[in-house]
């Protein structure tokens, strides 16, 4: 049995050592994934397995821990842009982005993303739900149930938790439903007062009810 675990060790050294020949750097396996060891070439960093395989080809600027944000995921930056590799060596978002959240901070599965200085959301498969469009987006359920509020240019609308806009950025003000009418938020339009209905449609009122 020892000298079983004797050979194993020497061989996982020679590959180790064998690596080292290769690359600039190489880490001690395990330190991010089972059986896989950083690598450094060129100031990119990559991914060999205990077979000495590359597994993740130097590529990047810097790679986080897998299991940070989404199992098995791990984050990487490319030319300050983010994105994700996951542990079969595969990137499953390229470094597109300039902030990824964390995912469920807004919606289970889903991770607010910043580009450009404009917010939008992917999913936990690797998906563009919202693309980066609003200047923020708020909590979803804050106003109502799936629905949560967006900003671009100064004007307030609605998204839902099907990546879809039900109501466009047009009102200056928006309420929360049910808090003066069953079913309708009170908004301010360009001036003028009013309800929106769960389908958009825009009610004048007389009587102003935000401040």
């Amino acid at each position: 049995m020892k000298k079983a675990v004797l050979i194993l060790c020497m061989s996982i050294l020679t590959i180790v050592s064998n690596a080292q020949v290769k690359y600039d750097k190489v880490d001690q396996l395990g330190e991010f994934k089972t059986d896989w060891a950083l690598v450094q070439l060129d100031k990119k960093f990559g991914f060999i397995n205990d077979k000495g395989e590359e597994v993740i080809k130097p590529t990047y600027d810097k790679i986080g821990q897998f299991g940070e944000f989404k199992t098995d995921w791990a984050l990487v930056q490319l030319d300050k842009k983010f994105g994700f590799i996951n542990d079969k060596g595969e990137e499953v978002i390229k470094p597109t982005y300039d902030k990824i959240g964390q995912f469920g901070e807004f919606k289970t599965d889903w991770a607010l993303v910043q580009l450009d200085k404009k917010f939008g959301f992917i999913n936990n498969k690797g998906e563009e739900v919202i693309k980066p469009t609003y200047d923020k987006i708020g909590q979803f359920g804050e106003f109502k149930t799936d629905w949560a509020l967006v900003q671009l240019d100064k004007k307030f609308g609605f998204i839902n938790d099907k990546g879809e806009e039900v109501i466009k950025p047009t009102y200056d003000k928006i309420g929360h439903f049910g808090e003066f009418k069953a079913d309708c938020a009170a908004v301010l339009l360009n001036g003028k007062n009013g309800f929106i209905n769960l389908d958009g449609k825009f009610i004048p009122d007389e009587q102003k009810h935000l401040p």
